[in-house]
């Protein structure tokens, strides 16, 4: 698992034009996800921070989504708010979890919805967090490519064990297969280990699984809350059916994110 890193420079020309959209909070799988309580600040803005990203390059495709997860790293005299705002091709449909920062909220996520029909090509949002009189820029590049996915099929059968898996040996963390959710594939054009992403409202759950015949037909599991930067845990389904916890950073990621 990659750790969060600074902003990196992206070194491709973006061909599609920018405009400034409005922010809107929510779930992406259309369900009544409410904005979330934005109190005013209780102190005045000093100090200063960091603002770094998980990943700061994804793949998607029209008609898929995506996911960045970005957080402050308040210095020692840090108080007050970051505000943040994003620049986007509005044809990818960017949401935010929250447009404000603080000590006691620290992550924020930045989601994509390409829309079907989308040229593909190199697109960048851009990031911006401001906090009294200093302002970040922070860009996150996204390729979308040409690909599609089906109706729900081979990897809903897997999620499911490896929900029935939750529900037995970790009953504390509250997962709940039945929450409303979106999923897309993970890693476009990627083939023999299929990636897919599950994102409802208090869960990302990534599940990839290797299209072979037994014995070679493993699956694997990571679980991140919605609200931190780093997985909770992760599992291998073996062919026999059996399910074991992993190290997180077993779990496989490619291409940076």
């Amino acid at each position: 698992m990659k750790h969060p890193r600074s902003i990196r420079q992206w070194m491709r020309v973006v061909p599609a034009a920018l405009c400034v959209i409005q922010l809107t909070t929510g779930c992406l799988d259309g369900t009544d996800d409410s904005q979330p309580f934005e109190p005013d600040p209780v102190a005045p803005d000093a100090g200063s921070f960091t603002l770094q990203a998980r990943y700061d390059a994804i793949r998607s495709f029209p008609g898929g989504g995506g996911l960045f997860i970005v957080a402050i790293s308040p210095d020692w005299d840090f108080a007050g708010t970051v505000r943040l705002s994003v620049t986007a091709n509005p044809r990818l449909h960017t949401q935010m979890s929250t447009t404000l920062l603080d000590t006691s909220l620290r992550v924020a996520e930045i989601w994509i919805s390409p829309e079907a029909g989308m040229e593909t090509g190199f697109y960048t949002i851009q990031l911006k967090a401001e906090h009294g009189d200093a302002t970040e820029l922070l860009p996150l590049n996204i390729e979308v490519m040409e690909w599609s996915q089906a109706e729900p099929g081979h990897e809903m059968q897997m999620r499911g064990h490896f929900c029935d898996w939750l529900a037995a040996q970790h009953p504390e963390l509250g997962y709940n297969e039945g929450d409303s959710f979106k999923r897309w594939i993970t890693y476009p054009q990627h083939l023999i280990v299929e990636h897919w992403t599950f994102f409802s409202h208090d869960w990302e759950m990534r599940v990839c699984f290797h299209v072979m015949i037994p014995p070679h037909d493993w699956s694997m599991m990571l679980l991140r809350r919605r609200g931190e930067m780093e997985p909770v845990l992760a599992a291998r389904r073996e062919s026999n059916g059996s399910i074991h916890e992993i190290p997180v950073n077993d779990y496989p990621i490619m291409y940076g994110f």
